[in-house]
């Protein structure tokens, strides 16, 4: 059926006895088109994604989404400086859209509702803000499937999933026929992009066949549409882990312009919105020392959000005979046999046990599973420098109390081969245990939520004792920015710096809303930064914690009880004086540990670690001992390997270690980070941890100064059969 279209139609109606009523129309629209922008906005004098839409080339193509980007008040913003993405749907996939959401209406009103004035405000908005996104993205950057590294206006993460679109045929000057795939890209699994990479004075536009709809549905409803989940769906229901799942915003966030906060530094929807600019910006400048004017904002909520890892009913069954709950019940019986007695909604109960070990407390799209962003494989190709020998890995806590799962990207001759969890081994050197892959085929099945996503996989995962002792009786290096779903959740993990100015900015979190991490002080701040290459830390992520601060983080439970060595990154640059001017920022920090054990008056009881560390001591000093490989080669010659080994051990006794060799931000495999004597590891302290205990380490600045910093890079928790170990000694990487 053709739409009809008020619009259009009013152009064609007969001046007589019709003038008025096109008229009041026509008022109508302009009251609604009203712009929502103050009159401080610089309109470009080159094309912008306004132009673009509404005078290019494909100019009658947009009509439709020209109505509703001005309806919902956002075509100022589109017509300014600034950086956008744009995914334009064609006035055929407003059709389409039309006719499908009122497929049902009564024949005789359908010419009514499937015109785009049937449309309310709150539609017209929502619409608009899916189809735009406040940062640039071009597909000539993306490969494979994942979410795009920053969120749409209505701060939700779009989803793209590849496949062979064309191919071309070459014939070679020896006759050989060479054919080649290129690769479209679907949108949220439905809106095909026809036209990509349109540039404009102010962003991307691409051109899309289909309305994008992202999913309203909690988590637990989304799964329950796929009827491949049955059984995994009626476990949620029966553990009450489904209601879980269906929190998103924290009621009890105090962080919203309708609180009556300091409006000075609030800014709405910093992570879709941000705006680096002019009187717009809303945000904390501050200085980390060697970065002047860093811009730092806040996020305006705090989100729940998750991750589950779902088997198909069919793998099930073809694996274990599980095709029901009561089966699913009788098989997490048999692996966790100590919660057989519990029902199944009780805490400890061994169905529960099973399904919470699925589930992360923070969504993560497939591309952001190891090394959060979707630049991330570039990173790894380009700075790894030990790819084969060391699989690319996060560690993060699930559900399951007391458990902690290993996702690793395994590279060989330089491509990714998979996403695997709770792996052991390399391609290269041989698998101790291949892992449980993610299964990411395109089966046409939205997976992601309103409040997270799920992931296919190719077999259960279980926390029993061959995972806790052997998979991950392993070093566990673990991201700062990996460390609290609150950093994920957020979106402040999931940026890298692309060079442009809409990148740099960090995020910072409040007192008593950031899970893992706890400010003991009201002088402490801490922020997790964008991601940049060109950083003298592993991968180029890291935690800014500036200030007089005193801040407590929950280290990453382990895996079985034993000792463990607990090591943190430490970058003194030592030659920033020589380099900035100034005195050095890096400051002194005492380190401290604790059980969890509290006093009489509630809080946790600390232990020192040692005496307080001097970041700033230069790597070369004799109170840490670091000389070069280089040096030591060119001094002893064949026999270097040895002495090399000595002057580790000798550094383990000042109580640091070298940088890792696996990854160099300048991406030479000769100037790693290993090469870089101001670049170690300091080790905090040796304690006996068991698998069922909760730690906290507590860093604070003992320098009266407020422009002191710690860059939190990463913290290694090490079992002693690895860090003690004659037979396999620890590696380099």
């Amino acid at each position: 059926m053709k739409r009809f279209n008020l619009k259009k139609a009013l152009k064609t109606m007969s001046a007589a006895g019709l003038l008025f009523a096109a008229v009041c129309t026509q008022t109508s629209c302009s009251d609604l088109w009203k712009e929502q922008h103050p009159g401080t906005y610089y309109i470009n004098s080159g094309e912008t994604i306004a132009t673009f839409l509404e005078e290019g080339k494909y100019k009658d193509e947009f009509t439709d989404f020209v109505y509703v980007l001005k309806r919902a008040g956002i075509w100022g913003e589109l017509r300014t400086y600034g950086e956008h993405t744009c995914f334009a749907p064609t006035n055929e996939a407003f059709e389409a859209y039309l006719d499908k959401m009122y497929a049902d209406a009564p024949e005789s009103k359908k010419h009514f509702y499937t015109c785009l004035d049937s449309l309310t405000d709150m539609m017209c908005d929502t619409i608009a803000k899916t189809h735009l996104c406040g940062a640039t993205f071009y597909c000539s950057d993306m490969s494979g499937d994942g979410a795009f590294p920053y969120p749409n206006l209505l701060d939700r993460y779009l989803t793209y999933y590849s496949f062979p679109d064309t191919i071309s045929m070459t014939i070679t000057e020896n006759g050989d026929t060479v054919y080649k795939t290129k690769l479209g890209f679907k949108i949220n699994q439905e809106a095909k992009i026809i036209e990509a990479d349109d540039t404009v004075q102010n962003g991307v536009v691409h051109i899309v066949g289909s309305v994008i709809q992202p999913s309203n549905k909690w988590l637990p409803g989304l799964m329950k549409d796929n009827p491949q989940l049955s059984i995994f769906t009626a476990a949620l229901e029966a553990t009450a882990m489904k209601s879980e799942l269906e929190k998103y915003i924290d009621a009890d966030y105090p962080w919203s312009p309708t609180k009556g906060l300091d409006p000075s530094i609030y800014y709405d929807s910093t992570m879709s919105h941000y705006k680096a600019t002019g009187t717009t910006a809303k945000a904390l400048i501050y200085d980390t020392g060697a970065e002047k004017g860093q811009t730092g904002v806040i996020p305006d909520l705090r989100y729940f959000k998750y991750t589950m890892f779902v088997v198909k009913d069919s793998v099930l069954e073809k694996k274990y005979g599980i095709d029901n709950l009561d089966k699913l019940r009788d098989f997490a019986k048999s692996k966790y046999p100590e919660g057989a007695g519990l029902a199944d909604n009780e805490d400890g109960s061994s169905l529960k046990k099973f399904i919470q070990y699925h589930i992360l407390p923070m969504q993560l799209e497939y591309n952001q599973l190891n090394l959060v962003g979707s630049d991330a494989c570039s990173i790894v190709k380009k700075n790894r420098t030990f790819k084969d020998e060391l699989d690319v890995e996060d560690f993060y806590e699930p559900m399951l109390p007391h458990s902690i799962m290993r996702v690793s990207t395994p590279y060989k001759d330089d491509d990714a081969i998979g996403i695997f969890i709770n792996r052991k081994g390399t391609e290269k050197l041989g698998l101790e245990y291949p892992g449980i892959k993610i299964d990411n085929s395109n089966d046409g099945m939205k997976k992601s939520a309103l409040n997270g996503c799920y992931h296919y996989i190719e077999d259960v995962l279980l926390y029993d004792y061959d995972t806790r002792n052997y998979v991950l009786n392993t070093r566990m290096r673990v991201l700062a920015n990996s460390m609290s779903p609150d950093f994920i959740n957020s979106g402040a993990s999931n940026r890298l710096n692309n060079g442009g100015g809409k990148d740099k900015y960090t995020v910072g979190f409040l007192k008593g809303y950031c899970q893992n991490f706890e400010a003991l002080n009201e002088s402490t701040q801490f922020w997790v930064r964008y991601a940049d290459q060109s950083f003298g830390c592993w991968m180029g992520y890291e935690m800014t914690i500036r200030g007089i601060y005193d801040i407590c983080m929950k280290l990453p439970n382990v895996p079985f009880d034993g000792t463990y060595e607990v090591r943190l990154w430490v970058n003194s640059m030592s030659n920033y004086q020589a380099t900035y001017g100034g005195a050095n920022p890096r400051g002194i920090v005492q380190f401290y540990f604790s059980d969890g054990q509290l006093d009489e008056f509630g809080d946790k009881v600390w232990r020192a670690c040692g005496i307080p560390v001097d970041l700033r001591i230069a790597g070369g000093d004799a109170r840490i001992g670091n000389i070069k490989d280089s040096e030591i080669e060119s001094t002893y010659g064949d026999d270097a390997k040895e002495y090399i080994d000595l002057f580790d051990k000798a550094m383990r006794n000042r109580g640091y270690m070298k940088g890792m060799d696996s990854y160099n931000p300048s991406g030479s495999q000769d100037q790693n980070l290993r090469s870089d004597v101001d670049c170690n590891r300091k080790i905090v302290c040796n304690e006996f941890m068991r698998a069922d205990g909760t730690y906290y380490l507590r860093m604070r600045q003992v320098m009266d100064t407020e422009s002191a910093d710690f860059p939190f890079n990463f913290v290694e928790v090490v079992p002693k059969s690895v860090y003690e170990n004659d037979t396999n000694p620890e590696d380099k990487h």
